[in-house]
């Protein structure tokens, strides 16, 4: 099983930092940075957040600028295989798009446009309706989805 993390990056006005992958997955869609943990090194989820906000978006941070928002486990996702993913937000607002990085170009989307934007539809209908449900919550959402038939997906 692979691991890996998303990060949903906000500023001031409460726009989702996004990127415009070009490579896959999500190739041409839009989509959070974030990355593979580095197993080999025993890389906590935590320590890939920070790697990853510094690696793609030159964000410099700490362990605890980061909260734990939910874990996304994909069984069989096409191309990638199974797959657990650690979605955290970034406690501090960040008003500066970053510059382009070897992962895409980054824009701020306003958190009423994200249902409208060229995101994946899975990720509209499973991971965006769980992060904009639970933004104000304080406790950390399982989202379990079996995609062996993708685009067709069973929540378990």
């Amino acid at each position: 099983m692979k691991l890996a993390t998303l990060l949903y990056i906000k500023n001031s006005q409460g726009d989702y930092l996004l990127l415009e992958r070009i490579k896959n997955p999500n190739k041409g869609l839009l989509s959070p940075p974030g990355g593979k943990l580095d197993v080999h090194l025993a890389e906590s989820p935590i320590e890939c957040a920070v790697r990853e906000a510094h690696e793609e978006c030159g964000l410099e941070s700490k362990k605890e600028d980061w909260k734990l928002m939910g874990v996304l486990t994909e069984k069989s996702f096409p191309n990638i295989g199974d797959i657990m993913v650690f979605l955290f937000e970034y406690r501090k607002p960040v008003n500066q798009i970053p510059p382009e990085c070897n992962e895409g170009k980054f824009f701020f989307v306003p958190e009423n446009e994200i249902m409208l934007s060229n995101i994946p539809e899975t990720d509209k209908k499973y991971i965006w309706e769980s992060i904009l449900q639970n933004k104000n919550v304080n406790e950390t959402f399982f989202l379990d989805m079996d995609c062996t038939n993708y685009p067709e997906i069973v929540l378990k």
